[in-house]
């Protein structure tokens, strides 16, 4: 085949698909150009996650009439003058291609107006072709809308994700841009309805408290540090959450390079984690505000075509630097950690335990079993203490996705419907996968020592207590029965924009779990619960389910109900370090006895280990 010159018009969606992956992308763009511009005050409206309509206000120094359709060719930029201005740039954009990207796959207006204009211009661009260009009044600075985005590339929209996702990824944008300038006004308004307003009053806690809320604002410690000179000179700012506030996922890590927003991966986020080192559980990551600045000529912000990935010349100083800084503030302060006295919550979480293990009346299912293990065999191990009848249990559903032979599915039209995969139910309760264990005591207020033929047990109460949650969550969910409480009082829960969106997007989803949500302030009010999670628990599970549902865990049917049901079953066990009666034990081990697997807990965790009397005879010297 000959080769040929791309024709212009394709050459240019070729270039907007390196830069307009997503409506966020167009957010991002315009955002850097309006504060390039030293915007004091930004607002941002989106409708239709960003397809239908994106609209980015600003007061900064506007574009003089007579460049405006200059601004959107190619390479056409105000920021560089020569090659030597790429080793040293001072701006968040410098490659003139934003807005002939956007305007090549979207219908876009720019209004515009400088300072010592006394009239303002519209230009209309479509598919990347002007279609007007009009004086107008208009404030001093620039208003950019962009419409119908990749309408000339249908193909385009059929990559993209829901619109409460692509709503929520807008959002992140928002934040972040908000949390590196903290001195700018942002206001976002989603289909109308404000989500996002920071003062710009230049602090930053106060940028936290709006995105956060109150309680992780306060609790934030903050981080100063500064070494070396010229171009080794580093400077690092801003605040990092204590070892006790964590979160699920690194999508709280905000990491920004001379104020330039990065992907929270890569070498500066291994650094962040391990300043933690020993100080968070394994699957726990900070809440972290960081920005890191350097010479100018230390740092090439050219490696990626979303700038979102930046090179240190030298990396090994700033990481030091960073590292240092982050471990300092923590151990400056850290508190000592103290057990704590039971709260109602705790209260909350026993009744629920034993009501389980208490009588009541067979299921209308049809499940018939007969004693278990732990009741044949009491009387070996339950010396001294009288046992308690244990009445029908509650059907369990096994793990897998796909039923046994003998299984039975129950009819779901909702969730075919919709794509979901059905859920099996196991028609007859499994014989005990555990031998009759005596329980001794407790340790550490978190393991429970009991006794069987086969020697000694550990049981990790918590996750024993996740077991038998999940379980029984996934029998309610498999029968269309997942129990819901209301809340007497409604409970306001502040989550960030970005969070925000994707719940009350996904609120049908949700309320098959519970949930009961609506649209509040800074975050969202919740009016309905599951019935098993605690009240204390329901802002971090309300944390970790907005990450599921933002995609990290919760996009496929099957990984999405697992998701659920594992966080569920987290945040409604009984905790490590809280104290337990003889009684309160017993009817854990009995609940666990009944699970269809009991020996993991849903995170794949042993519930138990096992010393058998030749491990304890070998312990003591003694000949076996």
């Amino acid at each position: 085949m000959p080769i040929r010159l791309l024709d212009e018009t394709i050459a240019a969606q070729i270039a907007a698909g390196e830069v307009v992956e997503r409506p966020a992308s167009v957010v991002k763009e315009l955002l850097e150009n309006a504060i390039d511009a030293g915007a004091q005050r930004i607002v941002i409206e989106v409708r239709g996650g960003g397809l239908r309509e994106i609209r980015v206000q600003d007061d900064g120094c506007g574009i003089p009439a007579d460049e405006i359709e200059l601004a959107f060719a190619r390479h056409a930029t105000s920021k560089l003058q020569s090659a030597d201005d790429l080793w040293a740039i001072r701006t968040l954009g410098f490659r003139g291609e934003a807005l002939p990207s956007i305007a090549s796959v979207a219908q876009v207006i720019c209004i515009s107006r400088v300072a010592d204009a006394e009239l303002g211009v519209e230009l209309r661009i479509a598919g990347g072709e002007v279609q007007s260009r009009l004086p107008c009044g208009c404030p001093v600075g620039t208003t950019i809308t962009v419409r119908n985005l990749f309408y000339n590339t249908p193909v385009r929209r059929e990559y993209l994700r829901s619109e409460a996702t692509e709503t929520g990824a807008i959002s992140a944008i928002v934040q972040q841009y908000a949390l590196a300038y903290p001195e700018v006004s942002f206001s976002l308004l989603i289909d109308g309805r404000m989500a996002l307003q920071t003062s710009g009053d230049g602090d930053l806690r106060a940028v936290v408290v709006e995105l956060y809320g109150l309680e992780v604002g306060r609790a934030l410690l903050p981080v100063q540090a500064e070494a070396g000179v010229d171009e080794t000179w580093v400077a690092v700012n801003g605040l990092i959450s204590p070892p006790e506030l964590t979160r699920s996922s690194r999508n709280y890590l905000s990491l920004f390079a001379n104020r330039r927003a990065l992907q929270p991966r890569g070498a500066l986020a291994a650094v962040v984690e391990n300043a933690y080192h020993t100080m968070l559980m394994k699957g726990r990551f900070p809440i972290a505000i960081l920005d890191v600045r350097v010479h100018p000529a230390a740092i090439d912000v050219n490696v990626h075509p979303t700038k979102s990935e930046v090179k240190f010349r030298y990396a090994a100083h700033v990481h030091s630097v960073l590292g240092r800084a982050i471990r300092d503030a923590l151990l400056r302060g850290a508190d000592i950690p103290t057990w704590d006295a039971p709260d109602p919550a705790t209260a909350q979480r026993r009744f629920e335990l034993r009501r389980l293990g208490q009588a009541a009346d067979p299921p209308s299912s049809g499940w018939s079993v007969g004693a278990s293990a732990w009741d044949r065999e009491r009387s070996r191990w339950d010396v001294g203490s009288p046992a308690t009848a244990l009445n029908t249990p509650l059907p369990i559903v096994p793990e897998a996705p796909l039923p046994p032979p003998s299984a039975t599915v129950v009819p779901e039209p909702t969730r075919q419907a919709t794509g979901e995969p059905p859920v099996p139910v196991v028609p007859a309760a499994t014989p005990s996968a555990l031998p009759p264990l005596r329980v001794v005591g407790q340790v550490g207020l978190t393991y429970i020592v009991a006794e069987a033929p086969e020697g000694m047990y550990l049981i990790d109460q918590h996750a024993a207590h996740e077991r038998i949650t999940y379980e029984k969550l996934m029998n309610q969910y498999a029968q269309h029965a997942v129990e819901s409480q209301q809340l007497l009082i409604p409970q306001a829960v502040e989550v960030s924009p970005e969070a925000s969106a994707i719940l009350l997007g996904n609120a049908e989803r949700l309320a098959e779990w519970g949930f009961v949500l609506e649209p509040w302030g800074t975050g969202v009010l919740v009016r309905a619960i599951p019935a098993t999670l605690p009240t204390d628990e329901l802002t971090q599970a309300i944390h970790e389910i907005a990450e599921k549902l933002a995609g990290r865990g919760g996009s496929d049917p099957l990984e999405w109900r697992e998701a659920m049901l594992i966080t569920l079953a987290c945040h409604t066990s009984v905790r490590a370090g809280q104290p337990l009666s003889h009684e309160e034990m017993r009817q854990l081990l009995r609940q666990l006895e009944q699970c269809v697997s009991p020996r993991t807990c849903p995170h794949g965790r042993p519930t138990m280990i096992l010393m058998t009397p030749a491990q304890l005879e070998r312990q003591f010297g003694r000949r076996v």
